[in-house]
């Protein structure tokens, strides 16, 4: 609910930074889910932050980070299933990032891949990958 409150421009917590797609800005548009790019600095809004401290979420952060975890920057991307950008930004190799899903996600809907091992190897130019 916080998530389309802050879309359709009904709320907008305190410090929260909302990064709209470019082609919504430089179009006549109405606000709504597919015009919010990323949602950034949420952490006052206690909806949205409640994800961050959820159990569930925790036990895998907690095996990276330890049980003393502080979010330091909160990031919501948002993916709707016809958007096909992927991130241009990389992570520093000594940042820890929770990706999780707040929705089922699967090949047909834009996942997210995780091949094992790879962490280990220099980073890769980032491309969409080759399902069999």
């Amino acid at each position: 609910v916080a998530f389309e409150k802050i879309c359709s421009e009904e709320s907008k917590p305190a410090g929260l930074i909302i990064i709209r797609d470019v082609s919504s800005v430089e179009s006549e548009y109405i606000p709504n889910e597919k015009t919010i790019a990323r949602i950034q600095d949420y952490q006052e809004d206690k909806e949205l932050f409640r994800y961050c401290t959820l159990p569930e979420v925790l036990k895998y952060v907690e095996c990276f980070t330890g049980p003393n975890d502080m979010a330091m920057h909160t990031m919501l991307i948002n993916k709707p299933p016809d958007m096909m950008t992927g991130s241009l930004e990389k992570p520093s190799n000594r940042i820890d990032c929770a990706w999780t899903t707040k929705e089922h996600i699967d090949r047909n809907n834009g996942c997210l891949a995780v091949l094992p091992g790879t962490h280990k190897l220099p980073l890769k130019p980032h491309d969409y990958p080759q399902w069999e």
